[in-house]
């Protein structure tokens, strides 16, 4: 590639009024460094310090919002573990890693001699100076670079930014990645930003069971695709009482299809096993999977679960009735009993499923799946175990921690994010978020304080 083009992810829409979806798609991770060509990398997701600058190359994989091309395979990969004793080369690697990320803001960072031939072939030094540059202008003075499992932290006055360098065998520059920016601050900080948001906001952040902060944990509020860790867990019921076998084959009924995932465009009649059919509705919030699992599982299993929601629409019920015509028939879901609701439910049942435009553009809160971040978190505590909720780590780094448990949830005028962490210390941790407004969010807000949050419990963890 002989030019490099600054892009911005907007990862949190999709398309305009999309419901029921995950705000952090799963990434595969780039391993650091791997083969082939020199690279800057650049998550878009860098929440204010790479946004005019961000460089992507090679491949992107979905949801990632940085383009991944790979340094020299001569490069030193960063340690694994930081407690873990290197051996000398190991931690002369290191140190000339830590060296060179920490010249690129004493010295000047446009020195062409400091990055390989085949950095250079795709990044110009300049712009890469142009970066470094936007970092100490959004964040202030470097403050201090500390190890990292997978890399360093790059402490400045304003925030923190995990960063990835390798060298060649001339010691210069082959690959350089900054993450999203962290804000400074203890918990308690970024839970005042939390509660000082617009409309309405609930946190939650346990230790073993016990709060570390909590702002109106037991307040139901929207939840989006979160609300699906019900039906993961009403799955998880039928496959211990026998009703279900994870390894078992359902043929893809067309009725379960709805906007958002995969499984929408598959063949009718397709074989899915439930496991499959998990892994799809957690992983990447894919609602034909949920229509699937909600219909194999039982509406009333999951009722009995989250019996707030009852009935519990599917994904593709609540598309419907979040389309433009079909105003009149939210205002009766909002003020209707239960059987009322359920009476509205039958009649959609031949409809057919919605596309992305029918949906209207602004916030519906008549028409949500609705619970509390105590709720959220006990769901979570439910289903930890499940290979399901291992894939997708959400806003947490895995290699900070022993296991990590995410779901999350992101409509228009709704976000949630909810995460459980074990960590190597044999400490528990839940970290719930929801935000809900009539107005279009400004996910950052609530994206960035709660990221510090998880990078703190990180901090504390031996």
């Amino acid at each position: 590639m002989g030019r490099c083009r600054a892009r911005v992810e907007q990862p949190l829409r999709r398309y305009t009024g999309q419901v029921n979806r995950d705000p952090v798609r799963p990434v595969r991770r780039a391993r650091f460094p791997a083969t082939a060509r020199g690279h800057i990398v650049v998550r878009a997701a860098l929440v204010a310090a790479a946004l005019a600058s961000a460089c992507t190359l090679a491949a992107s994989q979905p949801g990632d919002g940085a383009r991944v091309a790979h340094a020299p395979a001569s490069a030193t990969p960063a340690a694994a573990d930081p407690r873990v004793q290197d051996p000398p080369s190991a931690r002369d690697a290191r140190a000339a890693q830590r060296a060179a990320l920490q010249s690129l803001f004493d010295e000047s960072p446009g020195r062409a001699d400091r990055y390989s031939d085949a950095f250079l072939a795709q990044i110009p030094a300049a712009q890469a100076a142009g970066l470094i540059g936007d970092l100490r202008t959004r964040l202030g003075v470097l403050q201090r670079i500390t190890e990292a499992p997978d890399g360093f932290v790059v402490h400045f006055a304003g925030g923190a930014v995990p960063a990835r360098i390798t060298l060649d065998d001339a010691g210069r520059i082959a690959g350089l990645w900054f993450g999203p920016v962290r804000p400074q601050g203890d918990i308690a900080k970024q839970a005042e930003a939390i509660r000082a948001l617009p409309g309405h906001a609930a946190l939650l952040v346990l230790t073993d069971g016990r709060p570390r902060a909590a702002h109106a944990a037991r307040v139901p509020l929207a939840v989006g695709s979160a609300a699906k860790l019900a039906i993961l867990q009403a799955t998880r019921q039928a496959v211990d009482a026998g009703r279900l076998r994870w390894t078992q084959t359902v043929a893809l009924d067309p009725r379960w299809k709805s906007p958002g995932g995969q499984l929408q465009a598959w063949p009718d009649g397709a074989p899915l096993t439930v496991d499959t059919l998990a892994n799809l509705m957690i992983s990447i919030s894919d609602n034909t999977a949920t229509d699937a699992l909600l219909h194999l599982a039982g509406r009333d299993t999951v009722e009995r679960l989250a019996p707030r929601n009852t009935p519990f629409p599917s994904p593709r019920e609540l598309f419907l009735l979040k389309t433009e015509r079909r105003a009149g028939q939210r205002d009766a879901w909002r003020d209707g009993e239960a059987s009322q609701r359920r009476a509205i439910l039958r009649g959609l049942a031949n409809e057919p499923a919605p596309t992305p435009q029918d949906l209207s553009g602004t916030p519906t809160p008549d028409v949500e799946w609705f619970m509390t971040a105590e709720e959220l978190c006990h769901l979570l505590d439910a289903t930890a175990d499940l290979p399901s909720l291992r894939i997708n780590p959400g806003l947490a780094n895995p290699a900070d921690w022993r296991a990590v448990a995410y779901k999350g949830g992101s409509e228009a005028g709704v976000l949630n994010l909810s995460t459980r962490l074990a960590g190597r210390d044999g400490r528990t941790h839940c970290v719930v978020a929801t935000w809900n407004d009539t107005r279009a969010l400004d996910e950052a807000r609530l994206t960035g304080p709660y990221r510090a949050i998880i990078a703190e419990l990180a901090e504390e963890t031996p």
